[in-house]
């Protein structure tokens, strides 16, 4: 299935849900998304390789940022001897809903990316989520603390 892009003469590459390596005249999620040279290419595939670097790094952000509101809400509790519900505020659940948002968006575009069946974009994808994740969700096991500073550094702890 071919498509025209506009304002060229090329036609876009789409092997109809087939694997392919596809590289010249590849369009991928749209026409505008229009590879025409070898170069334009391994731009894609390295622009989609930190498309998926920030997916983990916004799944990190999401989390710690949680850890986060759960801290501040149970030092209040703590402070207070006040042990009933405790919810986040307004402005922490509005950051909270924009940060899925992005998160959702871009997981779904990197899904319309696999359903290209290129291989090459399908490798930078998994390429991109495993650097992703040894960088941005390095597991750290904690020891409680029962001192006043924050945590241990490296060095020290």
């Amino acid at each position: 299935m071919n498509h025209m892009s506009s304002g060229s003469n090329s036609t876009c590459q789409m092997s109809d849900m087939l694997w392919n390596w596809d590289v010249i005249d590849t369009c991928f999620i749209s026409s505008g998304w229009h590879n025409t040279t070898r170069g334009a290419f391994a731009a894609s595939c390295i622009g989609v390789v930190f498309m998926a670097i920030l997916l983990e790094l916004l799944r990190r952000i999401s989390r710690d940022y949680d850890k986060l509101i759960l801290k501040q809400l149970s030092s209040v509790s703590e402070k207070t001897k006040n042990y009933r519900i405790r919810r986040a505020t307004p402005l922490q659940q509005l950051i909270r809903s924009l940060i899925h948002t992005v998160i959702f968006g871009l997981a779904y575009l990197l899904m319309l990316l696999v359903m290209s069946y290129n291989g090459y974009l399908i490798f930078s994808i998994l390429i991109g989520t495993g650097i992703g994740k040894f960088f941005c969700d390095w597991l750290i096991l904690g020891v409680e603390s029962t001192s006043n500073e924050d945590e241990p550094t490296v060095c020290c702890g």
